[in-house]
Parts: C-alpha cells; sequence; structure tokens
C-alpha cells in the first residue's frame, strides 16, 4: 500500500489542528472589542475575566438573564459595580446553601405548617358564569300560546 504526499499532508494539518485546538481552546468565546452598552444591573446574572494571553483585549465578560454577553472595560465604574453585585449575590447564595446544608443535618425534624390551605372563594371568577341578555319578546324560535 502507497501513501500519496496529498494524504501525509491532510494527516499532518488534521494533527497539527487538534493539537493547537486543545492546547489553546476554542477562540469563538473571545471578546475583541469592548461595548459601551450599559444594561441594568438586575439582569446581570454571571461574568467571566478574559486575560489578554489567549485574547487579543483584557475584559470582562457579563452574561445576562436571557443569555446575551456582554464585554466591557474591567476598569469601568458600570463594570465595578455590576463585579460587585454579581459577586454580593454568589455569597449570599452561598450562605443560603451552608444555612440550608446545616440545617438539614440537625436532628429535629423539619417544620409542618399548619394553615388551612385557601378555599375557593364564592365569588371568584372562575365560578361565575355570564348572564344571557333577556328579551322582552321571550325566547327565540319559541311560538306564543292563543
Amino acid at each position: 500500500m502507497r501513501f500519496s504526499p496529498v494524504i501525509a499532508a491532510l494527516l499532518c494539518f488534521t494533527t497539527w489542528m487538534s493539537m493547537v485546538h486543545a492546547s489553546i481552546g476554542p477562540m469563538a468565546s473571545c471578546c475583541y472589542w469592548r461595548s459601551k452598552t450599559r444594561v441594568p444591573l438586575e439582569r446581570i446574572v454571571d461574568y467571566t475575566n478574559q486575560s489578554e494571553g489567549l485574547c487579543p483585549i483584557t475584559a470582562v465578560v457579563f452574561k445576562t438573564k436571557l443569555g446575551k454577553r456582554i464585554c466591557s472595560d474591567p476598569n469601568s465604574d458600570w463594570a465595578v459595580k455590576a463585579i460587585q453585585k454579581v459577586d454580593k449575590e454568589k455569597e449570599i447564595k452561598a450562605l443560603r446553601e451552608k444555612g440550608l446544608n446545616e440545617e438539614s443535618t440537625s436532628v429535629l425534624p423539619p417544620a409542618v405548617s399548619t394553615a388551612p390551605k385557601k378555599a375557593r372563594r364564592k365569588g371568584s371568577r372562575k365560578a361565575r358564569r355570564p348572564q344571557k341578555k333577556k328579551s322582552r319578546r321571550g325566547r327565540k324560535g319559541q311560538k306564543k300560546c292563543v
């Protein structure tokens, strides 16, 4: 069996590309410019820092509730506030989870609510039916008795 130079070149190129991709990672997640867009801080759920080693610029990549990515200058006032907000929320969430884990290991049984369930109101919208309009002539389609 004889190898052609084209097949050998293709094999070398494929091996090289897989090594580069494995060592550096995909370049699609890099920001190539910084946006000046400032969304409300309530919409931001997470962030990552982008270093200049693998990507062309240093930036903070914010992730919004809708899944959009916003690349921002890490030194801007808005970015610093957004980072502090996300860090604070993560800290609160970690404390809650830690508190729940400590409570679940206690000897006491969990508390059960004794409050009655909401009863359905008599005048609720679902229970009412719209009334039919009454005509003065009687019901349609009926003959009058004489």
